[in-house]
C-alpha cells in the first residue's frame, strides 16, 4: 500500500480493503467536520464496493454524501467548486492494473489535497480519533446525476466550437472500458464528431493496462488505419490521462500531450507548470510560444498547487495530463482532447504536420524494483555519487548533461525507483540506463 497526500493506493484486498477505506473516509469526514462530500468511482468492481463502504462511514461521522456513481474523476473535480462541496472522494486506480485501486481525496476546489491537509487527515487516520454522531444527526446520502450539459458548455467555451464542429473530425476512441465509456456518445454529438469507439463497456475488465501510451495503442492504431480516421486516443480508467494516435495510425508518446496542449494555448496563457521529469519538448514549445515554464515535483497535487503559487494558468505532466485553472483544478483528458482538436481545426493541418517541426527526443521510463527498506539508502548513495554534476533535488535526483538529462526518484505509487532518461540519441539513453542500474544494484 502506498500513502500520499492525495490518498491511498494499493492492490485489493491485500493492501487496500474495505476496512482501510472506511477508516480513511471517517478520517477525511472528521477533518472536514460538516457539509457534504461528492463521490464518484471508475469501472473496477472494487470501486463500487469501496464507495458503499465510504458512504456508510460518512454517515456515521454526520457528513452527507452525494453519490455520482460511475463518473470520470475530472468531472467530479469540475463540479466540486461550482456546487460548493466541502470536498470529494474518487475511487479510481487510474493507470494502475485492474486488481489495484486508490482512494483520492479532493479539497473544496476539487484539487488534490496539499501536503499539510493530507498530513492532518492521516494523523486522524492513524489515531482513529473519528467524530461520532447520534442517530438523529447521521449524514444523508443522495444519488445525484452529473450535469453533462454544464460541463460540455464550459469546456466548449475554451475553444472555437464552431470551427471544431465544421471540421467533422473522425476519431477512434479507446476509453479502456473505464468511467468515460458511458459519456462517449454525448461527447461525440456535442462536438459533431464521427466517433468510432472500442473497449467502451464499463461492465467488462480492462482489455489492456489502463495507461495511455504508445505501448498500449496497437488496437487504436489498427482502427485508425482501417477507417481512415483523423485521430485516435486512449484514456486511463478515470479520464485524467490521454495519449494520441496520428492519422497515419502511429501511436504518439504520452509525453506529446502536454506540448501539443501548450501549443494550442499559444496567445491564451502566459505561464505553465510541469514537472522535473516531463519531456524537454514542453520547453521547446514554451520557447516557441513565449510561455514561461516552471518545473516542480511529480504529481497532480504538486503541479496544481504550484500553479496557484506561481499564478500560472495551466499545468500538466508527461503522463498525458493537463489542467487549466479557468476550467478546473484537476487533470482532464477531455480538456487535452478539445485543445488538440482546436489546434488541428485552427491550423487546418493533420497531426503529423503539426508535430513535424518538433525536435527529435527519445525518452525511456524504467522501473527498478527495490525492497522498500532499501529505497532511501540507495537514494543517499546516488546523491553522493552524482554530487559533482550539480544535481537538482526538486524531486529525486535530476542530472542535466550536454545531450541528455535523467531523473532518479522513488515512486509515490509503487515500491520501485523510477528512472527517466531523455536524449536525442538512443545510444546515450542505453549507456545512462546501464550506468544507473549498476549503481542502484550495487
Amino acid at each position: 500500500m502506498r500513502i500520499s497526500v492525495s490518498g491511498i493506493r494499493g492492490e485489493v484486498p491485500h493492501a487496500l480493503n474495505v476496512e482501510i477505506v472506511s477508516k480513511l473516509s471517517s478520517a477525511f469526514a472528521s477533518y472536514l467536520e460538516e457539509g457534504r462530500i461528492a463521490l464518484c468511482r471508475d469501472s473496477r468492481p472494487s470501486s463500487h464496493m469501496f464507495k458503499m463502504a465510504s458512504l456508510s462511514s460518512l454517515m456515521a461521522v454526520g457528513v452527507g454524501g452525494d453519490d455520482f456513481g460511475l463518473l470520470p474523476t475530472p468531472f467530479l473535480q469540475f463540479l466540486i467548486a461550482r456546487k460548493k462541496y466541502k470536498g470529494g472522494i474518487s475511487f479510481s486506480g487510474g493507470h494502475s492494473p485492474y486488481t489495484w485501486n486508490a482512494v483520492l481525496l479532493l479539497d473544496a476546489d476539487g484539487a488534490y489535497l496539499e501536503a499539510s491537509e493530507g498530513s492532518e487527515v492521516f494523523n486522524i487516520f492513524e489515531s482513529a480519533d473519528f467524530k461520532k454522531v447520534t442517530w438523529k444527526r447521521l449524514g444523508k446520502v443522495l444519488k445525484k446525476e452529473f450535469p453533462l450539459e454544464l460541463y460540455f458548455h464550459e469546456l466548449s467555451r475554451l475553444v472555437n466550437l464552431k470551427r471544431i464542429k465544421d471540421s467533422h473530425f473522425k476519431i477512434v476512441a479507446d476509453p479502456c472500458n473505464g468511467a468515460f465509456s458511458k459519456y462517449l456518445k454525448y461527447f461525440g454529438d456535442y462536438f459533431n464528431l464521427t466517433l468510432i469507439s472500442i473497449n467502451d463497456d464499463p461492465s467488462k475488465p480492462f482489455p489492456h493496462l489502463p495507461e495511455p501510451n504508445r505501448k498500449n495503442a496497437s488496437q487504436v492504431e489498427a482502427v485508425v488505419r482501417a477507417t481512415d480516421s483523423d485521430l485516435g486516443f486512449l484514456l486511463n480508467s478515470d479520464g485524467s490521462r490521454i495519449s494520441f494516435v496520428d492519422e497515419k495510425g502511429n501511436g504518439l508518446s504520452e509525453e506529446m500531450t502536454l506540448p501539443l496542449c501548450l501549443l494550442s494555448l499559444n496567445n491564451k496563457i502566459k505561464k505553465a507548470v510541469t514537472t522535473v521529469v516531463s519531456s524537454s519538448l514542453s520547453n521547446w514549445v514554451a520557447d516557441k510560444t513565449g510561455i514561461s515554464l516552471v518545473r516542480t515535483r511529480v504529481g497532480q497535487s504538486s503541479v496544481v498547487h504550484m500553479m496557484e503559487a506561481e499564478n500560472a494558468e495551466a499545468g500538466g505532466e508527461g503522463s498525458g495530463s493537463i489542467a487549466l485553472k479557468s476550467f478546473s483544478q484537476g487533470y482532464d483528458a477531455l480538456l487535452s482532447l478539445v485543445l488538440i482538436l482546436d489546434l488541428l481545426a485552427g491550423e487546418d493541418k493533420k497531426l503529423t504536420d503539426i508535430i513535424q517541426p518538433f525536435p527529435i527526443r527519445h525518452m525511456r521510463k524504467i522501473k527498478v524494483e527495490v525492497p522498500p527498506e532499501k529505497t532511501y539508502r540507495i537514494m543517499d548513495r546516488l546523491e553522493e555519487i552524482y554530487a559533482n554534476e550539480k544535481p537538482d533535488f526538486i524531486d529525486g535526483i535530476r542530472i542535466d548533461r550536454d545531450k541528455a538529462w535523467f531523473n532518479i526518484r522513488p515512486s509515490l505509487t509503487e515500491f520501485i525507483i523510477r528512472l527517466t532518461i531523455e536524449s536525442e540519441q538512443q545510444e546515450i539513453i542505453r549507456a545512462i540506463e546501464e550506468e544507473i542500474r549498476e549503481r542502484i544494484l550495487v
